[in-house]
């Protein structure tokens, strides 16, 4: 079993792994997500993977392939592998989601650019520099989920 149920800093967001795609044969990781408003990553794809966000808390408007819409609460997004998407969460008290993914790959990437967490919240906000952005392509490219576009706003 895997050894990264602890949180985690990824970036800005608090990340912990329940399901790692190291737990089974078919690959699958099963992560929860706590983000604050305004939390949006660039417009990205994922070249070999399903993503599935389940919604627990907070408001998010999500962008698949060209169409913008809204989800709430106990609302499922399913991201087909290749399809162009990101999100933006809205609610002023930021959003809480579980992502489940079919590969290795996202799983990957977080561990590639997330820190131990120095507590189980989220992490001081830091406004990325051009190397982080730099750092954060280099690692989703490097795990064939590369970056197309911005974020939302």
């Amino acid at each position: 079993m895997s050894t990264a149920r602890d949180w985690h800093w990824f970036l800005n967001t608090l990340v912990r792994i329940h399901v790692s795609c190291d737990d089974g044969a078919d690959r699958i990781s099963y992560i929860e997500h706590v983000v604050r408003k305004g939390e949006s990553p660039p417009l990205h794809i994922h070249d070999r993977e399903d993503e599935i966000f389940h919604l627990l808390e907070g408001e998010f408007r999500f962008r698949l392939n060209d169409v913008e819409f809204t989800r709430q609460p106990g609302d499922v997004v399913f991201i087909p592998k290749g399809a162009p998407h990101t999100f933006l969460s809205l609610s002023p008290a930021g959003g809480r989601f579980f992502s489940v993914t079919t590969g290795e790959d996202f799983e990957r990437f977080l561990r590639d650019m997330w820190r131990k967490a120095e507590r189980d919240e989220l992490p001081p906000p830091v406004a990325p520099t051009p190397g982080m952005i730099a750092e954060l392509g280099a690692a989703a490219a490097a795990n064939h989920m590369p970056a197309i576009g911005p974020p939302l706003m």
